[in-house]
């Protein structure tokens, strides 16, 4: 019996006020050919949700914030753009043959600090 890389799902965004620029936890995915992110928001959230890829990220040593930002990150084409516009709902971004080694989701505040909504984002993945 084989076994195949798997990530299982895991939040790397918390549920947290959408009134400012967030960036989740980053993510190794080597190994991984498919990644998917789901995001949930709630009403007031207005923005943009992005994913950035990159190769030359540093794992941070010991007990630090993991959502530092090293390497050089890039976007992510998405086959369809993600923008709340402040009404609840969620999406599915999938991301297929991953060629790079770290991903991160990035949520850009589209209400000037005004949201009083909250953004959540769980990702998971596996081998195709």
């Amino acid at each position: 019996m084989s076994s195949r890389p798997l990530l299982r799902p895991q939040v790397v965004l918390p549920l947290t006020l959408a009134n400012t620029n967030l960036t989740s936890a980053v993510t190794n995915v080597n190994m991984i050919s498919l990644v998917s992110y789901t995001v949930t928001w709630q009403n007031g959230v207005v923005g943009t949700v992005t994913v950035e890829g990159c190769n030359d990220h540093v794992d941070p040593v010991g007990v630090q914030d993991q959502q530092q930002a090293t390497g050089s990150w890039v976007p992510v084409p998405l086959t369809a753009p993600v923008a709340p516009a402040g009404v609840a709902d969620e999406a599915l971004i999938a991301l297929t043959l991953v060629p790079f080694c770290y991903v991160r989701l990035v949520f850009t505040d589209g209400s000037g600090g005004a949201n009083v909504g909250k953004i959540t984002a769980t990702l998971a993945g596996k081998v195709a």
